[in-house]
């Protein structure tokens, strides 16, 4: 049998416990010196469409800066900067945000070619389910590079940007090592995937281990609850008279928040304990029903209106064209004007495929299917019933998806909906969920929604232990041997090993789907070898969608991570102890292996990547 089976010799323990509504176990309430160490905590939104950053300082926690000045050189003004990253031909970074763009537009059709612009290849974690640092992302002309590295490359250049302009603040550029880095996945993420962020951010040089501290991992809607619940009544869209009193958030306020991007739909509900902290009423919820949604409609729409085949070679033959024709339709989409006017550029204008001209196509598509779409002046105008087909589908996912959610027993007595982040800045959808809700809850729009997320990240890096409770989404568990038990256990999975009847394959439960489970919660065993002359112990982690898990083996159990505590002292022999913890309840899972005999420490979180 190999030397790294285990089996345990004592019971579970769970410590802090947080069934008790009147006390949230809280380890911020006496912090590390590594804690207290940081002087300023530091947010990146790193988002599908659009990426920012906030930071504050720990001595004045209140007042949280953003950036404001995206896109100075190219004539904007803005929160955010466009998630593009421009790579030179050898891979080497270029520029990333407004700069990307506008350097990739100013590229020959030759050197853009060669060089790599990617875009919107943050879905490319919500879209793969298997996830390692090997796997690639295309740029717009298929070129393929490692995805962690064109996240590490965004990340970097985001730190270095926030670091200048802490350094144009304050006089000089702080110590980075007193920066606590906050950044911000949606919620309804699977674990791998805030682990590859882990891995970029190390690659960026955010942190110098990928198991730092120094690095929080933030839930997107359960940032922006945060910044919701400091918001004034005048700063909500529509509330400029404050006509709508102040949200209140009393002990026992429901409410939900719908954090809408351009990548995906990401909900959490949650409520207020009596000690002022929040607890999340159920799991989190959502879809890839964000902004891009519509932007791929679009793209359909002109495969109608021009044909697959002549979009496709107009997009080989004038990439950089391509990228400022979709560009154009996501900001004018944003737009409470009823039409679009989308601009074309002068090479789609002047574009012909097999012999129909841009004119022909559209004025072919007119007679087939009335004046829904015209040509005028270098413009695409779109009606606003075209428009409206466009935004029908992913607006109707959303309704329906939240009307399922205020069907729950949980919510029945909600109190508001709060609606944030970059694709709540349309005032369709607006529109769309006040016209289906507001007659029984209270919808509210921060006036940025857009920067509800980045804000409240700090916010959270400030106190991780805000949220106090989480609804657990997979039951978890470790893989164990334990003395045998006729009628209780398999007989398939019966073992001997040195006299000892064992069953293998035993999943010894930390927390079942759908439990609660509190701030910095930990679950404690006592495993010793169960072989002579044993080395070390690999214990492997294993989850599940479904709860009373027995056997690791079971159709719905998958392997999630493992870690190696070694065992290089043989005093005690089969007698040695090492002990187990499970730290969760936060946004990511740690465990802490620790060899009494040899005073061995490993701590990991669990490595979801190379399981």
């Amino acid at each position: 049998m190999a030397d790294e089976e285990t089996k345990p010799t004592a019971t579970k323990h769970k410590i802090s416990e947080s069934s008790n509504e009147e006390i949230c176990p809280d380890t911020a309430a006496s912090a590390s010196p590594e804690e207290e160490s940081y002087k300023i905590i530091a947010a990146i939104d790193f988002g599908t469409t659009f990426s920012g950053y906030a930071y504050a300082l720990t001595s004045n926690k209140e007042t949280i800066y953003t950036n404001r000045n995206w896109g100075q050189t190219q004539g904007f003004l803005l929160q955010k900067t466009p998630t593009c990253l421009l790579l030179k031909p050898n891979g080497e970074f270029a520029a990333f945000g407004f700069e990307a763009v506008s350097k990739y537009s100013d590229l020959t059709e030759e050197e853009a070619a060669e060089h790599y612009y990617f875009d919107r290849f943050k879905m490319k974690l919500y879209d793969n389910k298997i996830l390692s640092t090997e796997i690639v992302v295309q740029d717009v002309n298929g070129k393929e590079q490692l995805a962690v590295d064109v996240f590490s490359q965004s990340l970097l250049f985001m730190k270095g940007h926030l670091l200048r302009q802490l350094a144009g603040a304050m006089g000089y550029e702080p110590d980075a090592k007193t920066i606590r880095w906050v950044i911000t996945v949606p919620a309804i993420w699977d674990e791998n995937a805030k682990q590859f962020m882990r891995e970029a951010a190390y690659k960026g040089e955010l942190i110098d281990n990928t198991h730092s501290n120094q690095l929080l991992i933030a839930l997107e809607p359960e940032a922006a609850s945060l910044t919701c619940r400091t918001i004034q009544a005048n700063n909500f869209v529509d509330n400029m008279d404050n006509q709508t009193p102040k949200p209140t958030f009393e002990p026992g306020t429901k409410y939900i928040v719908v954090d809408a991007g351009g990548g995906t739909i990401d909900i959490v509900a949650h409520k207020v304990r009596k000690d002022g902290k929040i607890r999340e009423l159920f799991r989190a919820t959502g879809g890839a029903w964000g902004g891009t949604v519509i932007d791929q409609q679009f793209i359909n729409l002109l495969f109608r209106i021009f044909g697959e085949e002549f979009i496709n070679a107009f997009h080989s033959q004038f990439p950089k064209d391509y990228v400022e024709l979709l560009q154009d339709f996501e900001i004018k989409k944003r737009g409470e004007s009823e039409s679009v006017r989308v601009s074309l550029p002068y090479n789609f204008c002047n574009f012909s495929h097999e012999g129909k001209s841009v004119q022909d196509c559209i004025k072919h598509y007119s007679e087939k299917s009335g004046p829904s779409v015209k040509f005028s002046s270098g413009k695409l105008v779109l009606s606003s019933e075209t428009v409206d087909s466009l935004f029908k589908d992913p607006l109707d996912q959303i309704n329906d998806h939240i009307e399922n959610l205020l069907k729950r027993p949980k919510l029945r007595d909600l109190n508001y909906i709060f609606l944030v982040g970059g694709f709540a800045e349309s005032a369709k959808l607006q529109s769309s969920i006040k016209k289906a809700f507001s007659d029984r809850v209270t919808v509210l729009v921060p006036e940025e929604a857009s920067l509800a997320v980045v804000k409240g990240a700090v916010a959270f890096g400030c106190d991780p232990s805000s949220i106090c409770q989480r609804i657990c989404r997979y039951t978890y568990g470790v893989g164990s041997y334990l003395p045998f038990e006729d009628g209780k256990h398999r007989d398939d999975l019966k073992v001997v090993s040195d006299e000892l009847v064992l069953c293998k394959n035993i999943l010894q439960v930390w927390a079942e789907s759908g439990e609660v489970i509190g701030h910095n919660e930990v679950w404690r065993e006592t495993y010793t070898p169960i072989i002579t002359n044993q080395r070390g112990i690999i214990f492997e982690f294993f989850k599940s969608a479904k709860k009373n898990v027995q056997y690791t083996d079971e159709d719905s159990v998958e392997k999630c991570g493992c870690l190696v505590v070694e065992m290089p002292d043989m005093t005690g022999d089969k007698e040695r102890a090492v002990d187990l913890e499970v730290i969760f309840g936060g946004t990511e899972i740690k465990v802490v292996g620790y060899d009494h005999t040899s005073k061995t420490h490993r701590e990991t979180y669990i490595d979801f990547l190379t399981a």
